[in-house]
């Protein structure tokens, strides 16, 4: 089928392609009922204008989209996103950005949402968090020259705008401190499979192994949906294994394990160390308090809406992939 193009909806609505070009630039002054006439047509045929030419006609939105791959409620429960929602609303706030918020675990939810947002040019530009290892919406986003920054890491394509933690840096100085304090079968508790962050990480642990001798024993690794009920679940698995040490990919995963370590009867430190991801404000409350390695989310999201603001007024952004360190903070668990 040839592109649809302007001409086209002009034809099916029985408008000029001038109304058509201002309904899409969101031009106040277009008739009403004129306006709901190419609206529709728009949605018959599923018409998707181009980012990058739209916005050099249009005045912008002043919106951004935040977009994450989690169920509201687990949002409402997760310290590291709440946390990170709020910095990049105070960053954005400060470039004279408003906010708004989508979150879908669902698959076919999420793509109605990049489908609601390329359509509706409703914001002008995204914050991804959480890539996954087959990311189909970033070659959608690409395709229309859409602006948008990844808050994790895309390896497929490095001219991707991103900025991450030192994941693999971090999960391998944690693996190392926990071998140096005599943990030698040390689990390690993930979240998802298809998530960039969960490799990242499980990398990090197989080299800190590897640079000390250990052999990697897959029986010690569990993936989770990071929720404090999965990583429990998880952690009354791995026990079975008899693990001296976990790494758990964030401090809920690594609070639901100290509940199981506590429930089969064992003593934290003692018998099995934990060591926690983002160094929540939680931490120093668990019992015993949380040993986690900390991230600079303030940094992530002063980063990422700089990097977003200059994709948005098109200017050069490089360089186009940024690693914010993170450092160990020891507390009772390990």
């Amino acid at each position: 089928m040839a592109e649809l193009n302007q001409l086209t909806i002009a034809k099916m609505a029985k408008v000029s392609q001038a109304t058509v070009s201002r309904v899409l630039n969101n031009d106040p002054q277009v008739n009403p009922e004129l306006r709901a006439r190419v609206l529709v047509a728009i949605e018959t045929v599923n018409y998707v204008p181009n980012a990058r030419a739209q916005s050099l006609r249009s005045q912008r939105s002043q919106l951004i989209g935040l977009v994450m791959h989690r169920a509201p409620r687990e949002l409402a429960a997760d310290p590291f996103f709440s946390a990170l929602a709020a910095a990049i609303l105070e960053h954005g706030g400060a470039r004279g950005h408003h906010l708004c918020v989508d979150a879908s675990r669902e698959l076919q939810s999420r793509r109605a949402i990049y489908d609601e947002l390329l359509r509706t040019r409703r914001v002008d530009g995204l914050i991804l968090v959480e890539p996954e290892t087959e990311d189909d919406r970033i070659a959608q986003l690409n395709a229309q020259g859409f602006p948008f920054v990844l808050i994790g890491s895309y390896d497929r394509d490095p001219s991707v705008l991103s900025v991450d933690n030192d994941n693999a840096g971090a999960a391998k100085m944690a693996t190392d401190y926990l071998i140096s304090n005599k943990r030698h079968r040390i689990a390690y508790i993930g979240g998802p499979r298809d998530v960039n962050v969960t490799a990242d990480r499980l990398h990090g642990y197989q080299q800190g192994l590897a640079a000390r001798g250990i052999d990697f024993d897959p029986q010690l690794v569990a993936y989770t949906d990071f929720t404090e009920e999965s990583g429990h679940r998880a952690m009354l698995e791995l026990l079975e294994a008899r693990p001296t040490a976990v790494l758990a990919l964030d401090d809920l995963l690594a609070m639901g394990a100290l509940r199981a370590i506590k429930e089969r009867g064992l003593k934290c430190p003692e018998d099995v160390a934990v060591i926690g991801f983002n160094d929540s404000a939680i931490c120093q409350f668990t019992d015993p308090p949380l040993t986690s390695v900390a991230v600079d989310i303030n940094e992530l999201a002063r980063q990422a809406i700089e990097m977003l603001t200059d994709a948005i007024e098109e200017r050069p952004v490089l360089p186009t992939r940024r690693i914010v360190p993170a450092r160990l903070i020891r507390r009772a668990s390990a």
